[in-house]
């Protein structure tokens, strides 16, 4: 009996402990509790998801461009919809018609042929001190997806460095280049 009440006990614990809010309960959603190393996703072992859920954004565009399109590829919704700002994510599924930012990046990963050819796009950036850049017509940046891996399954997004220095993806565009 004793047991059982201690294991209950913990679980209280536990579930109290994640379920209250601020940067003290810091996680990152690709690394595990402790944040630790580069595993080669596109985000550092110091990018956290914060008590309000959002990821603190990598340290520069092509981190940022990376997470996005591997998170995309590997269908993680969770990733890839923390990596936008709250205007951003909106532009995001409205732009493809969709109820949720996770609907969207499921209708997403189910059109793309290659997923490890699309989490791997070529990246270019115009002026690498630039503050924003915007794929649509190549406004600072050309991403470029692998012929065959399904570039088709999404248009232009926008990427905005942020006060803190991180940056997120603030934008989605659908629209033509020029239209």
């Amino acid at each position: 009996m004793k047991t059982m009440a201690t294991g209950v006990l913990a679980a209280a614990l536990a579930l109290s402990a994640a379920s209250c809010g601020g940067d003290d309960d810091a996680v990152d959603p690709l690394n595990g509790a402790d944040g630790g190393g580069d595993t080669g996703d596109g985000l550092d072992g110091g990018d956290t998801v914060d008590g309000g859920g959002a990821v603190a954004g990598p340290d520069n565009v092509e981190e940022l461009v990376n997470a996005l399109y591997g998170a995309l590829a590997a269908n993680d919704a969770a990733t890839a919809c923390a990596l936008f700002s709250p205007s951003g994510v909106v532009e995001f599924y409205e732009g493809h018609g969709m109820p949720t930012c996770e609907a969207t990046v499921d209708s997403i990963a189910q059109d793309i042929d290659d997923p490890d050819a699309f989490a791997r796009p070529t990246i270019e950036l115009d002026d690498p001190a630039a503050t924003e850049v915007n794929e649509w017509c190549g406004e600072g940046i050309s991403v470029d997806i692998p012929a065959g891996a399904g570039d088709g399954a999404v248009a232009a997004f926008a990427y905005s460095q942020q006060a803190d220095g991180t940056w997120l993806v603030t934008g989605y565009n659908t629209s033509s280049c020029g239209g």
